[in-house]
Formats: structure tokens, C-alpha cells, sequence
């Protein structure tokens, strides 16, 4: 999912080379790592159906490469129910229209109707970690071009 304004902040951080790319890949991974701390706090758990311990153990930050970080639920049983305690099911989805794409990936084909209360764990951790990811990368931008000035 794409951060607005992040193309041109990053474009703006490689006139700084080696320096700024570590920067960048440290911020990117303590933003990651913060998603995903927060995910876990906002995951909910529901004892009756049993479910929670390990929604909550399956987020992880997952480094992809170079200042590429992505916060996911592992596959170990968890990724099935993660989007719909996300999203909810039945007549009771809610999803963003940033998330639409994902979330259709999940959706049933109609044949039981559950009809269960969106639980947002995820995408509110990742709206706030965003937010926090640009100022971040601004403040480096910043303090680079003082340095260099």
C-alpha cells in the first residue's frame, strides 16, 4: 500500500547517498517494527472462539529488502481469519477504499452468512505508523541538509 508523498521525500533523501539510505533503512524497520507492536495491542481475542494468541504472535515485521519492510500475519493458520476480524464478514465488512484490493481477496462466496463485527487491528496501526513514517523522513531530511549546508 503506497504512502502519499513518500516518493518524493525518499528521491529528495538520495542526494545524501550511503548516508541517508541507512537512515532511511533504520527509520523504515523502526516504523515496521512499531506497526506491528501496535497491531498486536489493538488484535482482538475472544476466548468462547478461541482465537487471539495467536493472531496476535502471527503480526510481524518482515524485511523484504533495502528500506523495504512489510507487516503481515504469518501463514500459520492465522493469515485465514486475520482479514476477517479486520474487515468483519457478512453484512457487518467494513473496509477503507485503500484496502478494497486486499480485502476482496478474502471475500466468501456467500454460501454461510456469519455476520461477524469488524475488529480494525492492522490498518489503523498502519494509518498511524504512516503518518509517523513521513515525519520521520522529514525530520532526516532536514538534519542532512543542515549537516551539509
Amino acid at each position: 500500500m503506497a504512502v502519499k508523498g513518500l516518493s518524493k521525500v525518499l528521491k529528495d533523501l538520495e542526494k545524501f547517498g550511503r548516508e541517508a539510505d541507512k537512515q532511511v533503512h533504520a527509520i523504515t524497520g523502526d516504523v515496521a517494527t512499531k506497526i506491528q507492536v501496535d497491531a498486536r495491542e489493538r488484535a482482538p481475542i475472544n476466548k468462547i472462539i478461541g482465537y487471539g494468541k495467536d493472531l496476535k504472535q502471527g503480526i510481524l515485521a518482515v524485511e523484504l529488502g533495502k528500506a523495504d519492510f512489510k507487516v503481515t500475519t504469518n501463514a500459520n493458520n492465522v493469515s485465514s481469519y486475520a482479514a476477517y476480524m479486520e474487515f468483519g464478514t457478512g453484512k457487518k465488512v467494513k473496509v477503507p477504499v485503500e484496502m478494497k484490493e486486499i480485502a476482496l481477496k478474502f471475500k466468501g462466496a456467500g454460501v454461510k452468512e456469519v455476520n461477524l463485527q469488524p475488529q480494525p487491528f492492522l490498518y489503523p496501526a498502519f494509518v498511524k505508523g504512516r503518518i509517523q513514517y513521513i515525519k520521520d523522513l522529514k525530520h532526516l531530511l532536514t538534519t542532512l541538509t543542515k549537516k551539509y549546508d
